[in-house]
């Protein structure tokens, strides 16, 4: 309602100026626009006319400070103090124009100085900036906030830049280094909010895709280290099956010192040959028959059997001369 009122009178204070600041053309026109208040009444000047300047000095100081007000550009400490100023005296609206509008352009000033540390990628430039900004004087803040802080930022963003790259993969360096070099804050700023991403989606695929090779090569080495292995195997008990055989073979015919027996024959009462195998331990018959002796477990056995197949032999050979002789007397 405040407001609303405030507004009001100042519209119709509008309406009417035209009659009061111009209703002697001849002193408006030698009254200067710029004045700030009331002129002294000199000796042309009557009362009538020096009210009729004041008046109109205070509506132009209103509407300025209505002007300020309504700027969508101020801050909130101005359009607080000249809403003040505007609901107080004129001698309140000249105060505010003189110095109280310097003062809260400052302290929002200060405001959005401090606002700049909530960036995304501020870093300590930006942050020296501020201190720097904050502790000097009210054009240093000005300064900030027109450049100082775009340098700063820019300063930072390149410097952010460098450390994703420092710890990224091969997209990701790539990509950064693509950023700096063309020398564009918007470059480098699409990097850190879209470009870094984009690059590091690319090593993770790469990475992925290098892990999935290199399980399947390993598996491969094992399949096969595991298939030779098998193989090992087979051909050590295969060649140990053969040995064994070979071993199993060679004791059947030989001698426990390795060499083969003398055959003897023997002659039967039905006149049929037998030969018969003698080894160190024992008379085997080679063809039909019974064996002659067995192996004995004492240690003159040997030289036994050996005494027996030489008898043997010795028999055999006398019965064949016999026979021999029998038959060729026959013949004589």
């Amino acid at each position: 309602m405040k407001k609303q009122a405030r507004f009001t009178a100042l519209l119709a204070a509008a309406a009417v100026a035209p009659a009061v600041l111009f209703s002697s053309p001849a002193v408006a026109a030698e009254a200067p626009s710029t004045a700030r208040s009331a002129p002294d009444q000199g000796a042309g000047t009557t009362p009538d006319e020096a009210a009729k300047q004041k008046a109109r000095s205070e509506l132009e100081d209103r509407i300025k400070v209505s002007q300020i007000a309504a700027d969508k550009n101020s801050g909130r400490q101005v359009r607080r103090e000249a809403n003040k100023a505007l609901d107080g005296t004129a001698e309140d609206v000249r105060r505010f124009l003189e110095t109280g509008l310097d003062k809260a352009r400052d302290t929002d000033n200060r405001v959005a100085v401090i606002r700049t540390l909530s960036g995304k990628y501020v870093g300590r430039n930006v942050r020296e900036a501020v201190d720097k900004a904050m502790d000097g004087t009210p054009q240093d803040r000005v300064y900030y906030l027109e450049e100082g802080y775009h340098l700063a930022q820019r300063a930072d963003n390149r410097v952010h830049t460098l450390q994703i790259i420092s710890v990224g993969g091969p997209a990701v360096r790539e990509a950064g280094k693509e950023a700096l070099r063309s020398k564009d804050d918007a470059a480098i700023l699409h990097f850190l909010d879209v470009g870094q991403y984009e690059a590091r989606a690319k090593d993770e695929a790469a990475r992925k895709k290098a892990e999935e090779e290199k399980a399947a090569k390993e598996k491969a080495e094992k399949d096969k280290a595991s298939k030779d292995k098998a193989a090992e195997e087979k051909a050590a008990e295969d060649k140990a099956a053969k040995d064994k055989a070979a071993k199993d073979g060679g004791k059947g015919g030989a001698g426990t010192d390795g060499k083969t027996g003398t055959p003897a024959t023997d002659v039967r009462s039905g006149g049929e040959p037998s030969s018969v195998a003698v080894s160190g331990n024992a008379v085997t018959p080679t063809s039909g028959g019974t064996s002659l002796a067995a192996t004995g477990v004492s240690p003159a056995t040997p030289w036994a059997l050996g005494g027996a197949a030489v008898a043997v032999t010795a028999g055999a050979g006398l019965v064949i001369a016999g026979r021999r002789r029998t038959a060729a007397t026959e013949r004589g």
